[in-house]
Order: C-alpha cells, then structure tokens, then sequence
C-alpha cells in the first residue's frame, strides 16, 4: 500500500503580499508527484474520497489542467478497503512538447481510511486557514472556486464512516 499524505499552506503573493493563496501540498509516499505550478483541485480531491471515475485532481491554477499540459485526469476506484489511482507519469508536460519516451502508467493503492482521514483534515484545515486569515487583498482558495464554495464544500459521511456498501459493492452517497 502507498502512503498519502496532504498538507495545506496560506502563502502570500511575491507579486502582490496583500493577496494570497491556500495551497493544498499532496505527497504519496514522501515524493510530490506534480512540477511546480500545478495545483490540486479541492473539489475534484474531495470528490475522489467517495466516487470513482476521471477527476483531475491536478490542474492549474485557473482551473484549465491543458494549461500545465495534463491531458488525462486521475482515474479513481474504490473497493470496500482501498482508493486506487491510475495516472500518468509525468502528470503534466509542456503542451508545446512531445511527451516524453519515459512516460508511463502508474498506480497507487491507498489504505481507504487513511486517503479519507487526510482529505478531511486538509479540508478543514483550508477552511480554518481561509477563516482565520485576514487579508487586505483578495485569497485565492483553488481553482475555480469562491470562498462561499470552499466553505460548502465538505467530505459525505455515511453510515459505516463516509459510506456503505451496496451488495454489488457500489457507493451510495
């Protein structure tokens, strides 16, 4: 199994340190798997925690992941114990340039609770940062998103944790 672990961080802009950023720092097994630049989305993140399918969890910043050259999202699935993602490596490759001959298909397969506990603590991390944090500019909270949608944005819980099970082995949200 591979370790996920997120973090969150408010930085202020080089540019302008009026305004600043919540960032959301997402590592597997103690490497960033992203260049500089690209960001996680929150929403596409929070949304794999409990549905399976193509999110591209990594995008850029004005929420166009073809920007930073990410053609293919992360495909999720989910068993009753385990998140899997299937993604490519290098997620993202200038999109003047041709992929590299080194690219491949990765996997990684997350203990469910875990990817689950670190997506909701991160959440409301951001969401405690983008409370308490009074800026004279504005604060960029991902891509796409308003402040009003962060703060409405949350993990489902269902019974049993975050959800159960259907005997075909579906979510129910």
């Amino acid at each position: 199994m591979n370790d996920i672990r997120i973090s969150v961080t408010l930085s202020l802009d080089e540019k302008y340190p009026e305004d600043g950023y919540i960032d959301f720092n997402l590592s597997v097994d103690g490497q960033y798997l992203h260049e500089v630049g690209v960001y996680v989305d929150p929403v596409d993140l929070v949304t794999s925690a409990t549905m399976s399918g193509e999110f591209f969890i990594y995008t850029c910043d004005c929420g166009n992941p073809a920007c930073q050259g990410i053609d293919d999202g992360v495909m999720v699935s989910h068993t009753p114990d385990t998140v899997i993602w299937r993604l490519k490596n290098p997620i993202s490759w200038p999109p003047d340039e041709p992929r590299p001959e080194w690219e491949h298909d990765a996997e990684f397969v997350f203990p469910k609770d875990l990817y689950l506990q670190q997506v909701s603590i991160a959440l409301d991390h951001a969401k405690r940062i983008a409370k308490g944090f009074k800026l004279t500019g504005s604060l960029w909270v991902g891509p796409d998103l308003s402040m009003e949608g962060l703060m409405a944005l949350e993990v489902p819980h269902q019974e049993g944790g975050f959800f159960a099970l259907e005997p075909q082995g579906r979510a129910l949200h």
